[in-house]
């Protein structure tokens, strides 16, 4: 028959063996992030130019609304 001690000792070995197993597989592992790295990098740019140039743009038009506005003069008619 089965005793309490059997069966902690086997529940202890049964952790150790499959802790081990998972270490094992872990050290297996190996992720290259370089190309990620790289590809993300590109993205952000890309949009951080984007960005840049419609700020640039909204300025500039914003800009020249301004002075179409302060170079339009109010002529009011003389009546003599």
């Amino acid at each position: 028959m089965f005793n309490l001690k059997s069966a902690f000792a086997l529940a202890i070995i049964s952790a150790l063996s499959l802790n081990a197993s998972a270490n094992v597989l872990v050290d297996e592992i190996v992720i290259d992030t370089s190309d990620l790295q790289a590809s993300i990098t590109a993205d952000l740019t890309a949009a951080m130019n984007k960005m840049h140039q419609e700020v640039l743009q909204e300025a500039t038009l914003l800009i020249a609304t301004d002075d179409v506005a302060s170079n339009q003069q109010v002529v009011k008619p003389n009546n003599l």
